[in-house]
């Protein structure tokens, strides 16, 4: 009996010591939010502070420009320097486009080639042309002749590819477009065909009156983007060609430049070649 009497004493005894040190922790509790709270206030004041400063503090604070440093990299010069060679080339083939412009005088008939590798940025570079409603402007025309000509049987030497391609770049200049006809696969029927690789990417190729009624059934792999238009009408686009004032075509399979000195001794030509080469640093 006295063991069940001590047993409820002792709960007692340690209701009541967790009753203190429950006291003692809230008010711990309260004298650590009293300083929390102190020390927002004066953080808040000297905000205050600064801000009620007179405009004329301001702006003597304000006159002392710091200029960006560059970091240790010299990230901030590079950028400067991108910036600069963009502007030069902007400026560069803007110069160019109002050269084959004639500003406002037809004058004589140009032609351009715009030569590059893949990855350097040559179909934004084309786009210069392409945006030019004077110039007839061609995107990569020539890779439906390395389609033909690498699957013939054994293959074809790199003369002897850098020849056709020369000869196909000549009859394209001169616009003779009928000669992709030799390469187009399946091969066009009546000058017509669906199949002319990235023909949106010419507006030429997708404005009136190349762009003729869209016909339904007909599968076209190669379409316009901003407007439906139905197969490419060679002899439609050979026309289109000759009316324009200048011709450009872009390519990246062009590697021997000496095939190419025939073409600008021709006297039908007065060729401009641009040659495109990307910076590796990057």
């Amino acid at each position: 009996m006295e063991i069940r009497r001590a047993l409820p004493q002792d709960i007692r005894e340690l209701l009541h010591c967790l009753k203190m040190r429950s006291k003692y922790a809230v008010l711990l509790v309260f004298v650590i939010s009293l300083v929390i709270i102190e020390k927002e206030n004066n953080f808040i004041s000297r905000v205050s502070d600064k801000l009620k400063q007179s405009p004329q503090a301001l702006a003597e604070a304000n006159s002392t420009e710091v200029s960006p440093a560059p970091d240790k990299n010299g990230s901030l010069a590079s950028l400067q320097e991108l910036d600069a060679a963009f502007s030069q080339l902007r400026s560069h083939l803007y110069n160019i486009t109002l050269q084959l412009a004639g500003d406002g005088d037809p004058g004589p008939r140009r032609h351009v080639l715009l030569m590059a590798t893949t990855r350097t940025g040559s179909s934004f570079v084309g786009e210069f042309f392409n945006q030019q409603g004077s110039i007839f402007y061609l995107f990569e025309p020539l890779w439906h002749v390395e389609k033909t000509v690498t699957f013939l049987p054994g293959g074809a030497s790199a003369v002897g590819s850098a020849l056709v391609y020369r000869d196909v770049l000549k009859q394209l200049l001169l616009c003779d477009l009928y000669i992709l006809e030799n390469f187009i696969s399946p091969v066009p029927e009546g000058h017509l065909t669906p199949f002319l690789f990235r023909r949106g990417s010419s507006h030429s190729l997708c404005e009136e009156p190349v762009c003729t009624p869209s016909t339904k059934k007909v599968f076209e792999k190669y379409y316009c983007k901003n407007r439906r238009c139905g197969p490419l009408n060679i002899t439609l686009a050979a026309e289109a060609c000759r009316r324009k004032q200048h011709v450009a075509l872009k390519t990246v399979r062009i590697r021997q430049l000496e095939f190419l000195q025939p073409l600008v001794e021709d006297p039908r030509l007065d060729l401009r070649i641009i040659q495109l080469v990307r910076d590796p640093r990057a």
